[in-house]
């Protein structure tokens, strides 16, 4: 009976190791999350003397291809257009882009970088990665197997100038700015969706920032 049992048990863990090794490694766009969104602002503006601002019909991208340099299809529409929407739930008023008559210009623009080849090992040394040492001496990890996987990061930002006081250098001061960043896979239904989710939680994270 105990044969019998060992030869079960063995039988089991061969079993599970044969899955664990074969089991695939999740799609890289499963990874992703949700964008980190920062605000920044000028304490010294007085945002309820602005009345006015004006918002281009494109955005400015910078990526690994050199050839691109404007997002211009529905999915930047919807991102531009969200940005107006809270513009003018704010208060503010929107006047045609190269307006003399606007107060604020509003900018969004896009990054997209490439981290590649993510091997086995890739974050260790890095600060606060924890080396395992005990009472009997300190270790280091190794694989048994091997990996690589690239991870593609994205950042979205609306910037906010001050047109309305603009010195004679003409030097245009930014009063305000909305930064979201993080992973972004390869959808691009995915990317729309966190750059529009950044845009909300920007302008969620400045109250102030109305007429009102």
């Amino acid at each position: 009976m105990k044969k019998n049992n060992r030869a079960l048990l063995g039988a089991i863990f061969a079993a599970a190791v044969l899955f664990t090794a074969c089991k695939k490694l999740p799609p890289t766009e499963n990874l992703s999350s949700d964008f980190v969104v920062i605000t920044k602002y000028d304490t010294s503006a007085d945002f309820s003397s602005f009345k006015t601002f004006s918002l281009r019909d494109t955005i400015a991208i910078k990526t690994d291809n050199l050839k691109d340099s404007i997002w211009y299809d529905n999915g930047a529409k919807s991102i531009l257009s969200n940005v107006a929407d809270h513009m003018l739930a704010a208060g503010y008023t929107r006047v045609p882009s190269g307006s003399n008559n606007a107060d604020m210009i509003v900018n969004v623009s896009g990054i997209r970088n490439v981290i590649a080849f993510i091997t086995p090992g890739y974050w260790w040394g890095s600060p606060g990665y924890p080396v395992p040492c005990f009472g009997n001496g300190c270790y280091s990890y190794y694989y048994p197997y091997w990996y690589s996987y690239s991870v593609k990061t994205g950042t979205i930002m609306v910037e906010i100038a001050d047109l309305k006081n603009a010195p004679t250098n003409k030097k245009l001061h930014i009063v305000w700015s909305g930064i979201g960043t993080g992973a972004i896979g390869n959808s691009k239904s995915f990317i729309v969706d966190q750059c529009n989710k950044t845009v909300d939680q920007a302008f969620d994270q400045s109250p102030f920032f109305r007429v009102y």
